[in-house]
This record gives C-alpha cells, sequence and structure tokens, in this order.
C-alpha cells in the first residue's frame, strides 16, 4: 500500500480537495480555514446565515423569499405561512407583511370570518332573514312581498292590526301597528306575558290582565 508520494509527503483521503484540503498524516483530509466536510469541499457559511448559501467562505447568499445580512428577512410570507383562508388570494407587501384578498362572502385580514349577510337586517316590515353564502333571503309576513319584503299587498283598509292595534299607513307604502299595552310583533299578535322575568319575589306572583 503506497502511502507517501516519491517525495514523501502523506497521501491524503482519497477525494479529499486538492486545493481546500491537506494531510499530514496518510488517509487524512484536514480543512483550511473556511471550509468543512469529508472532503473539505463545502464553504462555511457566514456565521447567523438563516437562510442562505455560500459558493466561497462567509457568503450568505439568500435563498428565494428570503432577505437581509443573514437571509432571516421572510420576503414571501404568503408562501411560507398560508395565512389566508377560504380561498383567498395572498399578496406579499413586504419584510413579514401581506394583504389577502377575500372571496365574497368573508372577512377580516385572513378573511377567517363569514359575513352574516343579515347583519343590517336588511327584511322589512317584519321579515326573517336567512343568511346565505355571499347573499341573503327575506320571508316576507302576510301581505308583503318584494327581495326585502317592501312591497305591501295590504293597506290599513284590509285590517291587518290583531287585538285592537291601531293601524297607520307608511308614506312609502305598507303600514305598521301600533299596539295596546300588554301585545306586541309586527300586527299585536303577540301577548306579552309580564311574569316570564320573574319580577315577584317569594315565589307568589299572579298575571293582571
Amino acid at each position: 500500500m503506497i502511502i507517501q508520494t516519491q517525495t514523501g509527503e502523506a497521501i491524503c483521503l482519497p477525494g479529499c480537495d486538492e486545493e481546500h484540503g491537506f494531510c499530514e498524516k496518510p488517509g487524512e483530509c484536514k480543512c483550511r480555514v473556511g471550509f468543512k466536510g469529508r472532503y473539505c469541499d463545502e464553504c462555511i457559511r457566514y456565521p447567523g446565515c438563516l437562510h442562505g448559501t455560500c459558493q466561497q467562505p462567509w457568503q450568505c447568499n439568500c435563498q428565494e423569499g428570503w432577505g437581509g445580512l443573514f437571509c432571516n428577512q421572510d420576503l414571501n410570507y404568503c408562501t411560507h405561512h398560508r395565512p389566508c383562508m377560504n380561498g383567498a388570494t395572498c399578496s406579499n407587501t413586504g419584510q413579514g407583511s401581506y394583504t389577502c384578498s377575500c372571496r365574497p362572502g368573508f372577512t377580516g385580514s385572513s378573511c377567517e370570518m363569514q359575513v352574516n349577510e343579515c347583519a343590517g337586517n336588511p327584511c322589512r316590515n317584519g321579515g326573517s332573514c336567512a343568511d346565505l353564502e355571499n347573499m341573503y333571503t327575506c320571508t316576507c309576513p302576510h301581505g308583503f312581498y318584494g327581495k326585502n319584503c317592501e312591497l305591501s299587498a295590504m293597506t290599513c283598509a284590509d285590517g291587518p292590526c290583531s287585538n285592537d292595534g291601531r293601524c297607520a299607513d307608511n308614506p312609502d307604502g305598507g303600514y305598521f301597528c301600533q299596539c295596546p299595552t300588554g301585545y306586541a310583533g309586527f300586527t299585536c299578535e303577540k301577548k306579552i306575558d309580564h311574569c316570564s322575568s320573574t319580577p315577584c319575589s317569594n315565589g307568589v306572583g299572579h298575571t293582571l290582565k
């Protein structure tokens, strides 16, 4: 086995980089400053380099989407963290920042909240609202129609108010009922139970008519 050259120099580990490695005894591969690895063919990055590589010692060449001296500044937050929810489109706006373009029916910085289409009480004249995806529907009471129950097929002449409620016509169509004491609802159809809130003490009480 040949362990030295004709000049008496030790033969290094096979594969040891001739430029960046050397040996003092046979089979060694000792690295020069700035290089590392079994064959001394890997450069040492700049100390603290996080998301970077090197072609020469002490470099910190940032990978795509990272910046800064240590390649630790996130320039592609959308890809690395995927913050936008519910099918929203994410756009990088700077170091560690982003904006989400929400699909219809969603809101919030990350489009995490569903919009309640009924929040603005769009249904008129006592209509009930059902929240759907990016829309709503109104279920109108008897005598009303239209998208928001804004159109009336009845007037005070039809006597729509119950329980002696007083009827008044709206200037823009429709009517409203002024309920007597003890009644509520759009047509005064609901009787108020004053005892439902348990105002009486010591377990004794009577509902008055």
